[in-house]
């Protein structure tokens, strides 16, 4: 027998770059006071749907009614109304699948998506919900992940991890770990070793936008994530993100959402 060594390093350094990160994870009963509008979500929705029913309308005036036994895949940036006539129970994840440049890769589908799935084990997810065990937490984590497999499949949604010069990396990489509206192109372009004229011309050709939006929109993620998992106030949440002003971090955040900052709060557990 001839002896071989088969080494694809290039597909395991593709798929570490990519993460999934749950940000938030819940079993409900709700009834019709479950309604309301999602204006340009910064994350995807994962819904399984135990019983009863609901229904989403998407911007497209698209009506899909969320039916008992299947997974509804919401994906970022889709805005949708929702409703419930009578009753449901669910499970839900607020997720993102994304590369390094901190996107979420869902983004790709451009409109809610079903995957049918009458044997999964809503008992486990129910139990899970309820616990602060990490090993129970990579018990869901993989299940998710599963599912989303399945969904993309299903779909056949090409998933590519983008290639970004070594410049553009370690500003993405600056920007994360020391996200501040106070951040300045300078700055990060000193930490990646090349000038603010070359960095930001890199940044237009290899990301379609300017620093300056891309700090902006990590930071209004930021902001939505705080929002909607912490007590913090808004000021607090101007503060911690380095706007000096309130009044001007509420109206990015406006600009970016549809919404005020309270407004968005109140809502985002849906």
């Amino acid at each position: 027998m001839e002896n071989f060594n088969t080494i694809n390093t290039s597909l395991c350094e593709s798929t570490n770059r990519i993460q999934l990160g749950l940000l938030c994870f819940g079993h409900a009963k709700v009834g019709t006071e479950w309604n309301g509008k999602i204006y340009n979500p910064i994350h995807s929705r994962l819904y399984y749907i135990a019983d009863g029913g609901s229904y989403i309308i998407t911007d497209e005036n698209d009506r899909i009614e969320l039916q008992k036994g299947n997974w509804y895949l919401l994906p970022s940036g889709c805005s949708f109304t929702y409703g419930c006539d009578s009753f449901m129970e669910h499970i839900y994840f607020h997720l993102k699948l994304y590369d390094v440049d901190g996107f979420d890769l869902l983004r790709k589908f451009s409109s809610p998506v079903r995957y049918c799935d009458e044997n999964a084990d809503i008992d486990f997810f129910i139990e899970k919900s309820r616990s602060f065990n990490i090993t129970d937490g990579l018990k869901v984590h993989n299940c998710v992940y599963s599912v989303l497999l399945s969904i993309i499949e299903k779909y056949d949604l090409n998933l590519k991890s983008r290639k970004f010069s070594p410049c553009i990396e370690k500003a993405m990489e600056y920007i994360q770990r020391n996200l501040s509206a106070q951040l300045t192109v300078e700055e990060i372009a000193s930490y990646a070793y090349v000038s603010k004229s070359a960095l930001t011309k890199k940044f237009k050709q290899e990301l379609s936008m300017s620093i300056t939006n891309y700090v902006y929109d990590t930071l209004m993620f930021e902001a939505g994530q705080l929002l909607s998992q912490s007590n913090l106030s808004v000021a607090s949440v101007s503060e911690k993100l380095g706007f000096s002003d309130q009044f001007y971090f509420s109206k990015r955040f406006k600009s970016k959402f549809g919404m005020s900052p309270r407004v968005y709060r109140r809502i985002s557990p849906m």
